[in-house]
């Protein structure tokens, strides 16, 4: 009786064990100056609020979504978003320079407002939303990623590339 006792204790100490907290970089998210000269926009992302909450997002089905308390964003994803965004659009266009705008002092300013950055359930990731261009023209993006492999670290790696097609559909 003593050994089942001293086995249901470890086994429910077991379950009541604080998961390690993971924090993810989001690739290609440190600005990097170009060195060019050109018009300076000013890149500020704006975030839906479901993607505010500090951890990463998937959609568990067609009508939930889970928030990671444990697999969290290393850097608050609006400016990691800004610098990775910057970069790509300065390596796509060379008609301007764009800086996150923590860092500008443009006046001119590219609103990214991201409604979707999330894994899905359908083995694939969901970056969506629209860019207002200054002189107000509007850009619809979404990229839909195959996520290659299991877990966030492939989950990330899949963002990042939908990312890429996102910048692309905003200066096309």
């Amino acid at each position: 009786m003593r050994l089942f006792a001293l086995t249901a204790a470890l086994l429910l100490a077991a379950c009541g064990t604080a998961q390690t907290t993971q924090y993810f970089v989001l690739p290609d998210s440190s600005y990097t100056q170009p060195d060019r000269q050109g018009e300076e926009i000013a890149v500020k992302v704006i975030l839906a609020d479901a993607l505010d909450k500090g951890g990463l997002v998937y959609q568990t089905d067609a009508y939930h979504v889970n928030f990671a308390r444990n697999h969290l964003w290393a850097n608050p994803l609006d400016s990691a978003l800004a610098g990775n965004l910057s970069n790509k659009l300065n390596r796509l266009s060379r008609q301007y320079v764009f800086v996150p705008s923590a860092r500008s002092h443009s006046r001119k300013q590219l609103k990214i407002y991201v409604e979707a950055f999330n894994g899905s359930y359908q083995g694939k990731t969901v970056v969506s939303g629209y860019a207002l261009w200054p002189d107000g023209r509007s850009k619809p993006f979404h990229a839909e990623t195959a996520q290659q492999g299991d877990g966030y670290t492939a989950m990330v790696e899949s963002l990042a590339d939908g990312l890429q097609q996102a910048a692309q559909d905003m200066v096309e």
